[in-house]
């Protein structure tokens, strides 16, 4: 029986040596690129969506990215639509 231990919990889920989220923004296209017989067109728009990603999502995490969709962007086009609304910054009772 083998058990494995996690060292950090805190570290994003990733692939090969890259985080999961910058995985996925470089490989959709490369994948679409191969399936469409155009490998090289592809490639290139996974570098330009590869590069894109880590402008946005600078420094931080896909969490920051999240919280920055709740405190910025309008209530009915959030991700968290049950969450009362960013906007109202007084509660009266």
């Amino acid at each position: 029986m083998e058990v494995k231990i996690e060292q950090r919990l805190q570290d994003p889920p990733r692939f090969l040596f890259l985080p999961m989220d910058e995985a996925i923004a470089l490989g959709m296209p490369i994948c679409l690129g191969a399936m469409s017989q155009q490998f090289i067109l592809g490639a290139l728009i996974a570098v330009i969506f590869w590069f894109l990603w880590k402008k946005v999502k600078g420094e931080g995490s896909t969490e920051d990215l999240l919280t920055i969709t709740y405190w910025y962007f309008p209530n009915f086009i959030s991700i968290y639509p049950t969450f009362p609304d960013s906007a109202i910054d007084r509660w009266e009772g």
